[in-house]
Parts: C-alpha cells; sequence; structure tokens
C-alpha cells in the first residue's frame, strides 16, 4: 500500500505542476526525489521521468563522512591585504598566515575522520559570501554548531578546556610543524601542502618559527630548500591518487582540502604566473599517469594556456574539477551522499506548440558553467544566475551539477530552487572540464569514456537534469562523435546534447548531429552557430558583439533556422541603444550575461522566437525526426 500512495502522491504533484507551468506560476518547489526513493523508474506523466537517488557509483570526490560536533571559525581572511601576499611582517597577515590556517583546517578535520577529535576547523570567511552562509546553514541542519571564532594562532598556541563534553583543544593533534621559505623558495609552499599531511605537522614559515618554538612546536620536516620534484620523488608512495590538486605556487586555497584527503599537490609554473621561469610539464604527465583511472584534479593554474594542464588531464582520462578560490571543501561536501539536492525544473514538451509560426528560432547559453569555484563566488548574483533579465531572455544556464552536488549539495540545492520557469539548467560539462575529442586518449579511453559517461548519467538522471553541455577541440570530428555516442547510450532519459569548441565556440557553425539512444530514438547534438563575445576594436566569424549577432542572425537565410548562441559570462558591453555600430558595444563594461542577450533580442527582426535550449532540442526533434518524436510524446499521458 505504501508504494501505491507514493505513486499516486507523486502524480499529484507532477499534474500540479503541469497545472502551474502552464499558468506562468514561478513559486512551483520541484518535489525532492529522496521524499519517493522507493517508487518505479518508469511513470505515465513525462515530469516524473527521473531516477531515485542512489550510489550508482557516480561519486568521485572524497568525502568527509564523520560529523564533528562543533568547529572553530578560523579568522582566516584578513580584511586588511591579500591572503596570499608576500612582503607581510605580521605573523597573522599573508600567504603565510593562510598556509598555517589551511593546514590547522585540514590536520583538525582528518582527525575528526580518524575518530580523534570531535571539533573541526572551517575558516572564517569575512566576504559575507551567501553561499559559504548557505553551506554553515547545512552544518547546522546537520546539528553541526560553531564553537567561536579564533585566529589561526590562537588554536595553534592555546590550551582550551572541554565545552558540552566536547574537546576543543587542537594543538595536541599536531606532531610538529612543516618549515617553508615561501618569500625565496616559491615551490617550499607545495612541498609542504603534502608534508604537512604525512608529518601531521602544521606549515609555519622562516618568518614565524621561534613564535611556535616559544609553544613548544618542534620541526619535522624542512621544505625551505624543497621543490615540488623533490616532494614527489620522497612522498608519493603516502600520497591517494584517487584525486589531485593543482593551484599556483603563491596561494593557500585547496590547502585543507588536500591535507584532509592525503592528496599530492602540483604546481605548473615554478615561479607565481611566470611561465619563462621554469614549468613541471614532464612531472605534471608522470603524477597524472600515476593517479586512478577518472581520478577528478581539482584547482586552476595561473598564467598559462589551458592546453598546458586541462589538455593533458583530459587525454590522460582525468577529470578537470575547476576550483580554486574556495574554501572549507571538507565541510561544505561533508557527508554530501546523503545530501544530495533534489531536483531541477523541467518544460513537458508535450504542451509545446509546434506549429506557432515562427520562422526562426534563438537560444542563449551562457558560458563556462564548469567552474565550480564561480559558483560558490559571483555566479548565484544579479549580473549571472539573479540577473532581472534572466527569465525573461530564457537564458540557458550551464551548471557543473555532478561536481556541486558533491562539493556543495545545499549551493546546488538553491540553484533548483531559485530556476526560473524559463531557464534551462544544463549538465556542463561531461564529469568535469574535458575535451570530449581527446579524453583518455593517452590512456583508456574506451573504458574511461563509458566509465564518466555513464557517472555523469547517474548524476544527470537522479536530479532530472535533461541537457547535457559538452566541449571539444573540434566538435564535428569522428572522435567527439564517438563521444556523444557514450554520452547518449549511457542515458536514455537525455533529451539533446550542444555541443562547444574549446575555440572558436562557434566552430561548428550550428550544424546539429544525430545520434540514436538505447530507446531508438534520435538525440540531437546541437553545435553552437554563434558566439556573443567582446574582442575589443573587432568582430570574429559568428563570434562578436551583440549587435554582430543580432544582424547575423537576422541575415540568416539557410535551412536550419536553429541559433544556438553562446555567451561569453567573462564579456562586458555597452548599451548603444538602436544604432548599428557592429563594434560600439564593446566600448563598456556593464552589461553580461543575460543583458548582452538582452542586447542582442532587441536587434533581432522579423518572425523570430526566442526560446531556452530545451525548448530549441524539443523544435529541433520535432523538426527533423517529427514521426519518431511524436511516437516518443504520445508514450506519457
Amino acid at each position: 500500500m505504501k508504494s501505491k500512495h507514493i505513486k499516486m502522491i507523486s502524480k499529484l504533484i507532477s499534474l500540479l505542476a503541469i497545472i502551474m507551468a502552464l499558468k506562468g506560476c514561478d513559486n512551483y518547489d520541484s518535489p525532492n526525489p529522496n521524499d519517493y526513493a522507493d517508487q518505479e523508474t518508469t511513470s505515465g506523466l513525462y515530469l516524473e521521468q527521473y531516477d531515485p537517488v542512489s550510489d550508482k557509483g557516480q561519486y568521485w570526490l572524497p568525502e568527509m563522512s564523520v560529523k564533528p560536533k562543533k568547529y572553530w571559525g578560523c579568522v582566516e581572511i584578513i580584511p586588511i591585504g591579500n591572503i596570499n601576499e608576500l612582503g607581510e611582517t605580521e605573523k597573522i597577515r599573508g600567504l603565510q598566515y593562510h598556509l598555517l590556517c589551511q593546514s590547522l583546517a585540514g590536520l583538525a578535520n582528518r582527525a575528526v575522520e580518524q575518530g580523534k577529535s570531535e571539533i573541526g576547523v572551517w575558516l572564517h570567511d569575512h566576504s559575507g559570501k551567501e553561499s559559504y552562509k548557505l553551506a554553515k546553514a547545512g552544518l547546522e541542519r546537520l546539528g553541526i554548531y560553531e564553537q567561536g571564532l579564533q585566529s589561526g594562532l590562537e588554536l595553534a598556541r592555546n590550551d582550551y578546556g572541554p565545552t558540552d563534553g566536547v574537546e576543543l583543544q587542537l594543538k595536541g593533534l599536531f606532531d610538529g610543524y612543516v618549515l617553508t621559505d615561501v618569500e625565496n623558495n616559491p615551490e617550499s609552499n607545495i612541498v609542504a601542502s603534502v608534508a604537512s599531511h604525512v608529518y601531521n605537522s602544521i606549515i609555519v614559515d622562516v618568518r614565524d618559527k621561534d613564535y611556535y618554538e616559544e609553544a613548544g612546536y618542534t620541526m619535522t620536516y624542512d621544505a625551505t630548500r624543497k621543490t615540488t620534484l623533490d616532494a614527489w620523488n620522497e612522498f608519493k608512495d603516502k600520497c591517494n591518487n584517487k584525486a589531485l590538486v593543482v593551484m599556483p605556487v603563491q596561494t593557500g586555497e585547496l590547502r585543507e582540502f588536500a591535507i584532509r584527503n592525503n592528496l599530492f599537490v602540483i604546481n605548473l609554473n615554478k615561479e607565481h604566473g611566470n611561465p619563462s621561469a621554469g614549468q613541471n610539464s614532464q612531472l605534471f604527465e608522470e603524477v597524472l599517469e600515476w593517479l586512478a583511472p577518472n581520478a577528478p584534479v581539482y584547482g586552476w593554474e595561473q598564467g598559462v594556456n589551458e592546453d598546458v594542464f586541462v589538455g593533458k588531464i583530459s587525454e590522460y582520462g582525468k577529470i578537470m574539477v575547476p576550483y580554486d578560490w574556495a574554501y572549507n571543501t571538507s565541510l561544505t561536501s561533508i557527508l554530501y551522499k546523503e545530501r544530495q539536492p533534489g531536483l531541477a525544473k523541467v518544460q513537458n514538451p508535450q504542451f509545446m506548440d509546434f506549429e506557432d509560426g515562427s520562422d526562426k528560432y534563438v537560444s542563449f547559453y551562457l558560458s563556462d558553467g564548469d567552474n565550480v569555484q564561480w559558483m560558490l563566488n559571483d555566479f548565484g548574483g544579479s549580473e549571472y544566475y539573479s540577473h532581472p533579465l534572466a527569465n525573461g531572455t530564457k537564458m540557458s544556464f550551464g551548471l557543473p551539477i555532478d561536481n556541486l552536488s558533491m562539493i556543495a549539495p545545499d549551493i546546488n540545492q538553491a540553484f533548483f530552487d531559485r530556476q526560473g520557469k524559463n531557464n534551462t539548467l544544463v549538465q556542463t560539462f561531461g564529469g568535469g572540464y574535458n575535451y570530449a575529442d581527446t579524453f583518455g586518449m593517452n590512456s583508456s579511453r574506451a573504458s574511461e569514456l563509458q566509465n564518466l559517461a555513464e557517472a555523469t548519467a547517474a548524476h544527470m538522471r537522479q536530479h532530472r537534469v535533461k541537457v547535457l553541455g559538452l566541449i571539444a577541440k573540434d566538435v564535428r570530428s569522428a572522435a567527439a562523435r564517438e563521444a556523444y555516442q557514450a554520452y547518449i547510450d549511457a542515458n536514455d532519459q537525455l533529451e539533446g546534447v550542444i555541443a562547444v569548441q574549446y575555440t572558436p565556440y562557434a566552430g561548428g557553425q550550428g550544424e546539429i548531429m544525430w545520434m540514436t539512444n538505447a530507446r531508438g530514438y534520435d538525440i540531437p547534438i546541437i553545435t553552437v552557430k554563434y558566439s556573443i563575445w567582446n574582442f575589443g576594436d573587432h568582430n570574429n566569424e559568428n563570434e562578436g558583439t551583440p549587435t554582430y549577432i543580432a544582424n547575423k542572425v537576422n541575415s540568416d537565410s539557410g535551412e536550419n533556422p536553429f541559433n544556438l548562441v553562446a555567451v561569453h559570462a567573462w564579456s562586458s558591453f555597452a548599451d548603444i541603444g538602436e544604432s548599428q555600430d557592429e563594434v560600439g558595444e564593446n566600448n563598456g563594461n556593464y552589461v553580461k550575461g543575460p543583458g548582452a542577450a538582452q542586447l542582442c533580442i532587441g536587434k533581432l527582426k522579423g518572425n523570430t522566437k526566442v526560446v531556452n535550449v530545451e525548448e530549441l532540442i524539443w523544435r529541433v526533434r520535432m523538426h527533423y525526426r517529427s514521426e519518431q518524436t511524436k511516437e516518443f510524446l504520445n508514450t506519457y499521458f
């Protein structure tokens, strides 16, 4: 009886969703699949086509699975100066202090996981970002509360008595300190980030050495003259090869995460932002080969071409996760398998008017949705996801739903909750920032591509995400088509794929390719036809200002009436009114994202309709595969 009642309730909810969607209601909250975990996957309603949340092997983020009873808020980010600054003399300033705090947090959180402590550490964020407030609220729902705020200096040196039966002391958890000299040897930072978890020791710089020795700490490892290659030779057998952190030398971000999970840390540039001073390119390939198949690589390197690291990561069949300016990953992701977000909102194609009389269709897709750190920083603000024009322009947003649902499920849920009724959420990309056509070419491509496709499918199916975005060096190559087929084979709930070329984004020129899924239906792969991008004093072929792209769409009299337009997330423009100056909009820096799409929409002519990506896909399917699309839709009621 329980299963029957759940099915009836689920169908009533879906029917309510359809009614509210038809009425244009923005306030419909999608049901959480956890509430209906025992319902069957297939039912009669299209909106019910999703899978219950379960572990299908799709989780690749290392998980903190033991809850602390409390956590210290470590005052790590000082409002004055840069957290990664060199040349600071105060012990509570600069990169030296940042590394100390990161190592404190990583070791303390690891001690909780090991059952040696009940007090974790949260690196306190003074910027007041909503994402971290959401994540802290998630900790409270788990019954984990902040004990109070202390500086890293205090937490490392002070003695604390128990409170509410919880031992608050950190100092006794550490075996000593690892010594760095970040001013004179940038790579000592990287070496210490690894040695810290090997020697269970906080990171202390030569600047502050005497201060911590006065508190009773002794040096366990001297990294002052060591290189990243030294760290690899000495510690690779003591590191977890299920993940990797790649970050520049003059940073401290992600060290907490690396230390808690016993990960190796590597830098590409031996000096910050200076490739000419030498790179660890050969070592990087050796480390990638050592990593487990499909292992994720977290972070980003600055001042180098993406091919130097993203390209290599893809070629070795690993998952690149753009995730650098972020904090507290152990606690934002804690118990993430038990806290998966609910469902994205999707449109029911049964209620689309496929004979509306329009001559052309245009859909706008915001780029760079694979960037997880952006999701934790500015993505949710008024320039992008919460832009007042986002819903009206029917903007489709790329989201790293797979990685974000593991790294910060509370933040992922907030994006689902705030999704506009006209906005499509696109899984971006197929697991991480990987090039579909080169993925695994230096390792076991067939098996690694299949594994990643199946894992991506599990994330999409369990969160009711129907559109997949993929990126390739050549979107029309045989290798790219092989990858499209792998993702389509893995997911018969996939409505369609949008394909972005690495450069130029519009390299596919709007070509539509077709692959058949496991149920025998043809699934379209729609390549980007145009992209809105600020190139300064010129436009490129099929890429440029909103006015230039509008004129391209207006003058297009080809057989393909479907226009997928990528909006470059980092380009901004000026509003030049009714002017037809095709480079004039480049002389401004205040209109971006949905605002840039609106500048383009305002200059479209003729019988052209703006639709979101999901509707564009269904219109493509009905236009080119009418009979089988009608057959498919008739299987639901």
